[in-house]
């Protein structure tokens, strides 16, 4: 399902993804138009975040293809070899040129202030000289609501923080797809607002972002398409008013039915 104003900017064609026995994906097909919002929902295990990481090749699909921005970064026929890994790391710096992952955990160098953490990936990655990195780095970190903590380091801030640093980060990278791999999992309750309200903001934007999550309010009011899957498979997707409203699929209704009543009475 794709938004016909939009062009596909992300293509994944038969994605499939083991580890060991368990099949994690099986034939994933997937569309998602430039300047679209699609949020992943579902159970623990259902593969929400390894196919979120198979899109910057961070896991190696078994078999498929992805193509991002117009150019294919990756093709596997069933059973092939794994790349040879000098191919594999240019897919992997195709894909990574292309876009730019919030993880779970906010992974901040220690020893680098906010600033230099949000600076160091177009230096390092990208080639671009300090000097220049740097009014755009302070310009993101204000975006986030942290201009008074440029010269703070990681260890006095906190997780709420963190991830917005992280969220920085990786927009400096100017990348044409936000990847966001449940950006707030690891923070306490009281932390999770401010971070989703950063990101409610960056959806303003236009920038194309996909958005795995258990926040169900968050992806009904962000979301231009929530895609729902279950054991590694897309059960069914469609728009907030009709995924949260009247899903047709009753793998969709019993997940949504314990997830909601679950919010309900927490």
């Amino acid at each position: 399902m794709l938004d016909h104003r939009n062009t596909p900017i992300v293509r994944l064609s038969n994605i499939h993804k083991r580890f060991g026995a368990h099949q994690v994906l099986s034939g994933i097909e997937l569309e998602i138009g430039s300047g679209e919002v699609v949020v992943i929902i579902g159970p623990s295990g259902s593969g929400k975040s390894t196919l979120l990481r198979c899109i910057n090749l961070l896991e190696v699909p078994d078999q498929g293809q992805i193509e991002i921005a117009g150019e294919l970064v990756f093709s596997r026929d069933a059973g092939a070899a794994e790349p040879h890994y000098k191919q594999l790391d240019a897919m992997a710096a195709e894909a990574r040129a292309k876009t730019a992952m919030v993880f779970q955990r906010f992974n901040l160098f220690p020893h680098l202030s906010v600033k230099e953490n949000v600076m160091l990936g177009p230096v390092r990655a990208q080639g671009k000289p300090a000097r220049e990195v740097a009014p755009r780095a302070e310009e993101l970190i204000r975006r986030v609501g942290l201009a008074d903590k440029l010269d703070a380091y990681p260890n006095v801030l906190s997780g709420g923080q963190q991830q917005r640093v992280a969220i920085a980060r990786a927009l400096a990278l100017s990348p044409q797809v936000m990847l966001f791999d449940e950006p707030t999992s690891a923070l306490d309750p009281e932390l999770v607002e401010d971070v989703l309200a950063v990101i409610k903001q960056l959806v303003l934007d236009g920038m194309t972002k996909i958005i795995v999550t258990h926040e169900m309010d968050f992806a009904r009011e962000v979301g231009d398409r929530i895609v729902f899957i279950d054991g590694g498979r897309i059960v069914e997707q469609g728009p907030p008013s009709v995924i949260f409203s009247n899903p047709r699929n009753p793998r969709t209704q019993e997940f949504l039915k314990k997830v909601l009543r679950r919010n309900l009475n927490s």
